[in-house]
Parts: C-alpha cells; sequence; structure tokens
C-alpha cells in the first residue's frame, strides 16, 4: 500500500483518469559511499514548492497535463529483495490498469523492480541509462540486487542489445569491456545521445536518469558523485528529443539531499523533473 504524501505540483485532474503517476520510492538499503538516497522523494517534492509549474524552455505548464502523485512505496527498511518485489508487484499491477510511472527515487536498485513490473506485464522496454556509472556488476557487496548492478539486471530482463548507457565516467575494467562488447555504450558525447535517441523512435523506452551523471559542481548531493558531467542546459536538450519517443516507464534516482545543505541540489532535481514531466506526458 501507498504511504500518502503530500502533492507535488500535480494537475488537479482526477487521479482515476491519469495515465501518468508519481510514485516515490524512498530507498536506501545498497548504498556504498554516502547514504541519504531515501530522503530524496520527501526533499525533491519539499524544493517542487519553490519553482513555477511553467517552464520557460519549452513553453509548456505543468498545469496543463493529467498526472497525479501517489505517494510513497513503503519499502525504506526492507532488505533489497523484498524492495525490488514491490515496486515489481506495484508496477505490475498498474501497467496491467493501463498506467505510466514517473518513479522518484531512492537509489537505483529501485529501476530493478520497475523493469521488471513492466515485463511481468508484458511490456519490454528499451532502456535508456544516463548515469556517471555503468553499474554492470554481476554482484556488489554480496548480493546481486543493488546500485552497482542494476543495469546488469536490466540486461537480462529486457536483452543487452535492448540497453543504451551514455554519460559514463566510472567503472572497473570489466564493466567498460561488457559494456563495449555487448554494444550498451555510446560514450559521453552529446550528439552520439541525441542521435540514438532518435534510433528509438517507435519503441516502448524506460528512461532512467541516475542524478550523478550531472556535473557535482551543479548538482552535489549525490551518493557518488564524479568530476565532469551533463549541464543542466544541455539535459534540456535530451528533454526536447524525448518528446518524441513511447515513454512507458522511466525514473530520476540517488538525489541524496543530506550532503547539500543548501539545498539547490534538491531544487535542481525538482527542475529536472519537471522538465521530464513535460517532455513524456501527453
Amino acid at each position: 500500500m501507498l504511504k500518502p504524501t503530500f502533492p507535488f505540483l500535480a494537475s488537479k485532474a482526477d487521479s482515476a483518469a491519469c495515465i501518468w503517476q508519481l510514485v516515490g520510492l524512498p530507498y536506501d538499503q545498497t548504498s556504498s559511499y554516502r547514504r541519504g538516497a531515501q530522503f530524496g522523494p520527501e526533499q525533491l517534492r519539499l524544493a517542487s514548492d519553490s519553482i513555477e509549474s511553467f517552464s520557460p524552455y519549452c513553453r509548456k505548464d505543468l498545469e496543463d497535463l493529467r498526472f497525479f502523485d501517489a505517494g510513497d512505496l513503503p519499502i525504506a527498511q526492507h532488505p533489497p529483495q523484498q524492495a525490488v518485489q514491490e515496486i515489481s508487484d506495484y508496477y505490475l499491477e498498474q501497467t496491467k490498469a493501463g498506467k505510466r510511472i514517473l518513479g522518484i527515487g531512492g537509489e537505483h536498485t529501485v529501476t530493478i523492480g520497475a523493469v521488471q513490473g513492466l515485463v511481468q506485464a508484458g511490456v519490454k522496454p528499451s532502456v535508456l541509462h544516463l548515469d556517471a556509472h555503468f553499474d554492470l556488476r554481476q554482484e556488489y557487496t554480496g548480493g546481486i540486487y543493488s546500485h552497482a548492478s542494476v543495469i546488469r539486471r536490466l540486461a537480462e530482463l529486457v536483452g543487452a542489445e535492448n540497453v543504451i548507457q551514455w554519460g559514463i565516467r566510472s567503472g572497473e575494467r570489466s564493466e567498460f569491456e561488457l559494456a563495449e562488447t555487448q554494444g550498451s555504450y555510446i560514450g559521453c558525447d552529446l550528439d552520439s545521445l541525441l542521435s540514438a535517441i532518435d534510433r528509438l523512435r517507435g519503441k516502448p523506452i524506460y528512461f532512467t536518469l541516475d542524478l550523478d551523471v550531472f556535473d557535482p559542481a551543479e548538482l552535489p548531493g549525490v551518493g557518488n558523485p564524479e568530476p565532469g558531467g551533463l549541464k543542466f542546459f544541455d539535459f534540456l536538450k535530451i528533454a526536447a528529443q524525448l518528446t518524441r519517443l513511447d515513454v512507458v516507464g522511466a525514473d530520476v534516482v540517488e538525489l541524496s539531499p543530506i550532503w547539500d545543505t543548501t539545498g539547490r541540489s534538491s531544487i535542481f532535481a525538482a527542475e529536472v523533473v519537471r522538465e521530464l514531466l513535460l517532455a513524456i506526458i501527453r
């Protein structure tokens, strides 16, 4: 059962009539460096009160969209396998009911449950993965359900040929070799990503955005920051391209707000979510 929470900048439409919903996934049990991602959904919602629903970049307004904030899944204290299963069960139920979900993390392990639920419901998406890390380890700290193994699990669910990874700036040698062998990694060049997005038109897409893909000089409040990375105005170019895709699910993960006492990381993440909503909801 979902834990009710205060609303995001959502439309006033009846929730039963909305195809899209936001769901908080406050999970942090496999974080390996800086804990705190379980507080991401709450702080992102709080930050959303300080930004406008209107985007001056794409000239659209959240108030014109039909979506709602469904609250949080109560998974914060669960062991990884149980958390993944509860997320999967919820996504399976909602997908069968014709709903689509933007998940707000929480650390990246939550994406395993999301995509697993879609696949079990008969939707096998291609995965578009933006991150500073490959997350391709077979297991990490003794478990196969981990933020460092999430894309390895997704490749098992949808096939490695249906995974595209961009923005990676850190990983084990074996991860680089695996990504190159399976052809999932397309580098950090923005043009290569925009071209790849164009090739995905007509396919069901799951979009997973780890906020550490951004330059930590702009967004420091993440669990595993890496030097360099995506800039906000380049993300707007990506969001503009996403409007052409059939996005069947998405998530924004790894906001760890306790590591940024200024609050700017939460505001940054809230604006990312706003632009993503405006791009993917029809």
